[in-house]
């Protein structure tokens, strides 16, 4: 980790997501100098629209994290594993690994490299699964269960290294189209959260869990990322992100 006199780096796989744009944003206001890593090497589009004054803290590369680069991997001081996709049915083969590369694998790989260049702390972005969908024949599943159990094995590989996973239930904030157009999904989730948080007891444990919005979430995984120096394994449930 950077020393309190020098920025926090962040290396940040998925930056250019519907979660990863907030992070960025949230990290580099907070003073991380950030590498946000995706296939394009561009900023989303909205971005590039408003240019906000936090992007100087931001470099934008080309990259692929089921192949991360080892030089960029052992320049940074976190690690931030936020490459996934949407828990989607998977009717054939083909689509099955299509959601365990994109949600396992790809974490996996870029959580080995930074064991390998001895980076020291990192931040890994799964989710709540209903128990429904824990199946071993649901892609998206398998792929988050693999992603979990390669930052725990990074725990456990070294005593100096810490590890943060955050499982959030549905995320709703302000999503962005390929060219910016904005659709504001909490005008719908956020009411829908707020309702199920004041259900009884005993109806709510018949539902999913409570949907959690996306400032929290990304506040979570930067808090992490920056927190002081810490050791092992430390969970962020669902119920942990929720805004009374």
């Amino acid at each position: 980790m950077a020393d309190s006199n020098t920025p926090t780096r962040l290396l940040v796989y998925g930056g250019n997501g519907f979660v990863g744009s907030k992070v960025l944003e949230l990290a580099a206001i907070r003073g991380a100098i950030c590498t946000s890593v995706s296939r394009s090497g561009k900023m989303p589009a909205q971005l590039e629209q408003l240019r906000p004054l936090w992007l100087n803290q931001v470099t934008w590369v080309v990259g692929d994290a089921l192949h991360p680069d080892p030089l960029l991997v052992a320049s940074a001081d976190v690690i931030v594993c936020l490459v996934g996709s949407p828990p989607l049915p998977t009717f054939n083969q083909r689509a099955f690994e299509q959601q365990v590369m994109t949600n396992g694998s790809a974490n996996s790989a870029v959580i080995a490299e930074a064991q390998r260049q001895g980076v020291k702390r990192l931040v890994l972005l799964s989710a709540h699964i209903p128990a429904l969908m824990r199946s071993s024949r649901f892609g998206y599943y398998v792929g988050k269960q693999q992603a979990s159990k390669a930052a725990a094995d990074y725990t456990s590989a070294s005593a100096d290294n810490a590890a943060t996973v955050i499982y959030p239930s549905a995320i709703y904030g302000t999503r962005y189209t390929g060219g910016g157009t904005a659709i504001p999904l909490g005008l719908l989730m956020s009411p829908v959260a707020w309702l199920m948080r004041r259900l009884p007891v005993v109806v709510s444990r018949l539902l999913p869990e409570s949907p959690v919005p996306l400032q929290q979430v990304a506040s979570s995984v930067v808090d992490a990322a920056m927190a002081a120096d810490s050791r092992g394994l430390s969970v962020v449930e669902n119920q942990d992100l929720l805004v009374v």
